[in-house]
């Protein structure tokens, strides 16, 4: 499918996709992060997408959380993502980063110490 399908594995815990604020279902990460949630990406534009979403799915019998959000989140959103990763994450697991807005640096500072060494950028 793409590059960041081939990257999930057992040990993706999350995947965080910093979207442009416009895009559509041609978007080269939209088919791909719909396709990991069976649709449930879809599903939420067509009732409302708002500048940040946290969406559920399933990974090899684990949640996989999907942060979809616009270039910069709001701190609370954050907080409570961070909140439940940390909860569910393991020393091994990884989070994926998917940056189609430049703003990943600006990202990665405010994730908490106890989870940045699990972030990959795409």
């Amino acid at each position: 499918m793409n590059d960041l399908v081939r990257e999930v594995s057992p040990l993706t815990r999350a995947i965080v996709w910093l979207r442009p604020a416009i895009f559509t279902a041609q978007h080269v990460h939209y088919k791909p992060i719909d396709y990991l949630l069976d649709g449930l990406l879809t599903a939420t534009i067509k009732s409302k997408l708002d500048e940040s979403t946290l969406l559920v799915g399933e990974n090899f019998n684990r949640k996989l959380y999907i942060f979809v959000t616009e270039k910069a989140p709001k701190r609370t959103e954050l907080e409570s993502f961070f909140s439940l990763l940390e909860k569910d994450i393991k020393s091994e697991d990884r989070i994926l980063v998917v940056d189609d807005v430049d703003g990943r640096e600006s990202f990665l500072k405010l994730v908490p110490e106890k989870l940045l060494s699990h972030f990959h950028v795409l």
